[in-house]
This record gives structure tokens, sequence and C-alpha cells, in this order.
């Protein structure tokens, strides 16, 4: 799902961002998801230099992720265990056991990933009213220095797939 490596994204820029070092970049690709928003929370809970109504926006922005990945994460792991239950209907036991079967249409699904990718441009836009629009560029400092990207910077490329993906040009 492009919107949820974009979501992804966003949440490593958004966490260099806060912290205001490029060096982020080093340790932000390991961490998932949850992991950055919770760090994002706190680090935003404590930046003096952030007024209260931003400060409010951000987090409100990472309620708002944190929401679409956990719907995210129900909507794979209902799909693994409905395919691990196709896989094992032989057995009886299996069959009869208690849990949720994938029930997720595409439209549903697309729903889904419209949610995720407006969760991210939020989060995205209440950062750069905070800190600024240059803040958005911090974690591609060391990735371009290292020659890892080029000079429009993967935030820009992601952002252009994901407004193409969800007809946005």
């Amino acid at each position: 799902m492009l919107d949820a490596a974009y979501l992804e994204r966003m949440l490593r820029v958004a966490f260099s961002a806060l912290i205001g070092s490029k060096y982020t970049a080093a340790i932000d690709g390991r961490m998932p998801a949850h992991t950055l928003i919770e760090d994002c929370y706190h680090i935003a809970k404590v930046r003096a230099d952030v007024a209260e109504i931003e400060r409010a926006a951000i987090i409100d922005a990472l309620d708002a992720c944190d929401a679409v990945n956990r719907k995210r994460n129900r909507v794979i792991h209902d799909a693994w265990l409905y395919k691990l239950r196709q896989a094992t209907a032989a057995n009886a036991a299996t069959e009869s056991s208690p849990g949720r079967e994938s029930s997720s249409s595409v439209d549903q699904l697309r729903d889904l990933a419209g949610q995720i990718g407006q969760a991210a441009d939020n989060l995205s836009a209440a950062v750069m009213a905070a800190l600024g629009p240059e803040s958005m560029r911090v974690e591609d400092q060391l990735q371009r220095e290292l020659g890892h990207i080029g000079e429009l910077g993967e935030v820009a490329q992601l952002a252009d797939e994901n407004n193409e993906g969800n007809g946005i040009r």
C-alpha cells in the first residue's frame, strides 16, 4: 500500500523535524510506525519552542495517524488470519475456532488508503506550520550528504506519487 509507506515516511520526517537533527535518519528507518507515532507525541509535548495551538495540531495529527495505522494493521492481520484459515480448512479444530473473517471490500480498502494519505498530509502540514517548511528537509540532509537520494529528495517524490495515486494533480 503506497499510502502506508507514505505515512511511515511522513512519520520519519516529522520525527527528524521535531528532534531537529539530520542524524535521526540513522535510526528512524528501523522504527515501526507505532513507535514513531509515540516518540513524535512525546517530543511534541516537550518542545518549548512550539506554540500550544501548533502543539495541539501536531498531537491531533499524530492521533489520526495512530488511528489509521491501527485500522491498517487490523486489515492486514485479518487478511493473514483469513488466509491461514483457508490454508488449514481441512483441520476441523481450525474451522470452528473463533476469529474475524476478512471482509474488507475494495471500496473499504480504497477508503482506508485515502484516510492514511490524509493523516500523513495533515501531520506534514501541522509540523510545517509549527516548525517551518525547512524542518521537513532535515531527515533528507544526511541521506543527501551520503549520496543516497537526489536533490529533489524522497519526501517530494513520495508526496508526488501519493497525490497521483489519489487522483490529485
